[in-house]
């Protein structure tokens, strides 16, 4: 059974549409062009073919930054249903008549073609007068009209100096200085290190445990159950992630890229992770 998340057209608790647009941006990681119509009202699916929690999660995400939206359950494809996600099903036509026989107005014959010409003028015709009337009196009062627009705004001698535009905030900076959204941490990651290759599939819980599946996704695992003296765990401190397996110090690593779908983190000794959704 697969459930899609659904955006409801809106914002939560009267949230500045601008706000959460961008926040929705920047924690999806998708183009601009695909968030014009999101919040004008009508529903419409931006994930399809998930497991539950995976669904309940990105709705969690988009409704704490304030955007509306559900999940719901997939019946039939995708096919079956509307861009916006809404299942169409046509009422079968029954019943008696909704008329009474013989309770519908006799037919009347088509005017003449000398009286439908007599009601076309008839109609056109204050249109006609009305588009005289201004004309003559534009063409009475442009004289005066040239002699009252060249003294309120007289020859100047130079145009004056544009002034210049404020410089756009750089893009990058700013994400660079943003605190990390730990939520978008939660759940299931297959990770890969750039150097050597390797997978390794790690899960953060939100409760801050840290659980380790080595290189074969374990979906249910307790991160209790693991070898170490205690349970590792994980935490975020502005921009770094930090890695705990106790009795060992914590390892820091700093993110450069956390969106739903993507993490990429790396440290001081050359490790370059590269994450993704299993």
């Amino acid at each position: 059974m697969f459930y899609k998340v659904v955006m409801q057209g809106r914002t939560l608790g009267g949230a500045d549409v601008v706000a959460v647009t961008r926040e929705f941006l920047r924690v999806t990681g998708l183009p601009a062009s695909f968030a014009e119509h999101l919040f004008e009202g009508m529903p419409r699916v931006i994930k399809r073919q998930v497991s539950q929690p995976d669904a309940e999660r990105i709705a969690a995400t988009l409704r704490a930054i304030g955007a509306a939206a559900t999940v719901e359950r997939e019946f039939g494809s995708a096919a079956d249903d509307t861009p916006e996600g809404i299942r169409i099903v046509a009422a079968p036509l029954s019943g008696p008549p909704t008329v009474i026989p013989g309770a519908a107005p006799a037919p009347q014959a088509p005017p003449s073609r000398p009286a439908r010409a007599l009601r076309a003028v008839g109609e056109k015709l204050p249109l006609i007068g009305g588009s005289l009337l201004a004309m003559g009196v534009a063409v009475l009062a442009a004289p005066h009209v040239e002699g009252l627009v060249a003294a309120l705004h007289p020859p100047m001698s130079a145009s004056p100096v544009a002034a210049p535009k404020p410089a756009a905030p750089d893009a990058a900076a700013m994400a660079a200085t943003t605190p990390l959204n730990s939520t978008l941490l939660h759940g299931p990651w297959r990770c890969v290190d750039q150097r050597s290759g390797t997978p390794h599939y790690w899960t953060y819980d939100p409760d801050g445990l840290l659980v380790d599946h080595g290189d074969v996704f374990k979906e249910g695992a307790d991160p209790r159950a693991a070898a170490t003296p205690a349970p590792m765990t994980w935490k975020v401190e502005g921009r770094r992630l930090l890695h705990t397996a106790p009795p060992q110090a914590a390892d820091a690593y700093t993110v450069t890229d956390l969106t739903l779908m993507h993490l990429r983190y790396s440290d001081d000794k050359g490790l370059d992770i590269q994450c993704r959704r299993p």
